[in-house]
């Protein structure tokens, strides 16, 4: 669907993709939002076992010491 770039000012929607329409019809109304990007949920959600949060530097320094392209 194509949004018009006022309307799309209007909203705040930025970047491409995604958008959520709502439809209210006893105010015989309708919103529109941009849902979250993976990005912006980064950080938001903890494990449940706290043992296995891992760091992402020793996950790119453990795979520079031993990935071997085949």
């Amino acid at each position: 669907m194509t949004i018009p770039k006022q309307v799309r000012e209007t909203l705040g929607l930025k970047r491409q993709g995604r958008v959520v329409i709502g439809v209210e019809p006893a105010k015989k109304s309708f919103t529109i939002h941009q849902p979250p990007s993976i990005f912006d949920l980064a950080g938001t959600f903890t494990p449940k076992d706290k043992r296995k949060i891992i760091d992402a530097v020793k996950i790119r320094d453990y795979m520079e010491k031993h990935y071997e392209r085949t």
